[in-house]
């Protein structure tokens, strides 16, 4: 994956010096640390002394690794940067006010768009030294061998979440929700199809039982997984076998739904945690999605239009429509939603399911539309370059671009209809993932650009 081969601007190469550079030791840091997101989940997460917990500590480095880089203004050199550099600010502007009255709650909520500092950390790491580029891609091909680690992990927390230790923190030392599988299941099906990695048959058929685990669990986390993917196939023209998989997929599905109806009964979960892994519950969901379903799925979705439509008009067409609620109130409690969801024991409800609604409630439509610019101007971005990238035939570039744009879009679909980018273990891989699509690109054309210069002379 030689993605840096030609790279020779002072601005994007340094002399090897025989050692690692404190970058490349934050590089392999922030590995780790989306790794142990991804295998361990919330339990990663509350790894370290409240209130600096690792992601805290990862954060506070990576700022002192971004100011001693120096790359500042080449950070901001893209509109989406910038654009991402405004919202954070307004972000800020609607959370310091609140921090006398709501305290630490303030700052916990501001992270939704503060982890985008992440972002400019990884854009410099990448200005500083482009060859890191191959660096990630590597990290990340290690992840794939740990792998089914992740089922794994998801299965011990739908069925025996009681019985796993807790070391520290007030949650089990893994503890992974069925969103974050989902998203991890689309970035490594997307970099294996891209053949950035060989994988065996038995890491396919992991992957297919995992994605039958989550489809019965969570809607949202099903269309995480499966509309990247499909369109990754359709941009790599991958058309027959995705018309195979489909096929296959179709025709096993059908033949289990067969078994359970001779064999078994299908009896409605009383809350989302107890959704059984069957091919009946996997249906429900599916119904759900598209139309009407069961009382538990439907009441889960009804609870969410309701919350969103008070947000709706108390943003738009009530006394916030330009500041916001602010950052620290929690928004279920002042909306009348608190408990309203069957939680068994789980941290209470503070946003509303949906990071959209999220930054309309607490930074009014200033801040919502900052962050649609923020979206529509990043995948733009991607896309573009991946147009150019495929008219000049450079294949391997088109694919690097798709799967930072698959991955990141994974976490998205997510983010609209479940708690994601709220918390670390989604929050800072998206973020990485968003300043590392924006750092490939500037990589990229530099690349092009010194290859013109080249020929010019």
């Amino acid at each position: 994956m030689p993605y840096t081969q030609a790279v020779t601007t002072s601005s994007l190469k340094r002399k090897y010096r025989g050692t690692l550079s404190e970058g490349d030791w934050y590089l392999a840091l922030l590995a780790i640390v989306l790794l142990g997101y991804a295998l361990m989940g919330k339990g990663f997460a509350y790894l370290g002394y409240p209130p600096l917990y690792v992601g805290e500590i990862t954060f506070f480095i990576g700022i002192v690794v971004f100011l001693r880089i120096g790359a500042f203004a080449g950070a901001l050199a893209t509109l989406p940067a910038l654009l991402l550099f405004a919202l954070m600010a307004w972000v800020l502007a609607r959370t310091l006010p609140f921090v006398g009255w709501y305290g630490f709650d303030a700052l916990r909520d501001s992270v939704v768009v503060i982890y985008g500092c992440f972002a400019f950390i990884v854009i410099g790491l990448l200005l500083e030294d482009a060859r890191r580029i191959n660096t990630v891609l590597r990290y990340y091909g290690i992840m794939l061998a740990t792998f089914p680690a992740i089922p794994v992990g998801f299965w011990l927390t739908k069925y025996w979440v009681d019985y796993i230790p807790r070391l520290y923190g007030p949650v089990p030392i893994v503890e992974i929700g069925a969103s974050a599988v989902g998203t991890h299941l689309a970035g490594a099906m997307v970099f294996v199809l891209i053949g950035f990695r060989r994988v065996s048959f038995l890491w396919i058929i992991v992957w297919f039982i995992t994605l039958s685990l989550v489809s019965a669990t969570n809607r949202g986390a099903t269309l995480a997984a499966i509309v990247p993917v499909t369109i990754a196939m359709l941009v790599l023209g991958r058309y027959r076998l995705l018309l195979t998989t489909m096929a296959a997929a179709v025709g096993i599905f059908a033949a289990l739904l067969a078994l359970e109806s001779s064999f078994g009964e299908y009896k409605e979960a009383k809350d989302s945690m107890e959704r059984p892994v069957s091919a009946h519950q996997i249906v429900e969901n599916a119904k759900s999605i598209i139309g009407q379903s069961g009382q538990q799925t439907e009441s889960t979705k009804q609870w969410r239009l309701n919350w969103w439509d008070i947000i709706i008009n108390d943003a738009i067409h009530g006394p916030n429509f330009w500041n916001g609620r602010g950052f620290g109130i929690n928004l279920a409690d002042a909306d009348g939603f608190a408990g309203t969801e069957e939680r068994q024991n789980r941290p209470p409800t503070r946003s509303p399911h949906s990071v959209h609604m999220t930054l309309l409630a607490r930074a009014g439509v200033p801040g919502a539309v900052l962050w649609v610019l923020v979206l529509v101007s990043w995948f733009g971005l991607l896309i573009r370059t991946m147009l150019t990238a495929r008219a000049r035939r450079q294949q391997r570039w088109l694919e690097l671009f798709l799967f930072v744009a698959c991955y990141a879009m994974a976490i998205l679909i997510n983010a609209s209809f479940d708690v994601t980018l709220e918390g670390p273990m989604q929050g800072i891989w998206f973020w990485c993932l968003f300043g590392f699509g924006i750092g490939s690109v500037m990589v990229y054309r530099a690349r092009h650009s010194e290859r013109n210069g080249a020929a010019a002379r």
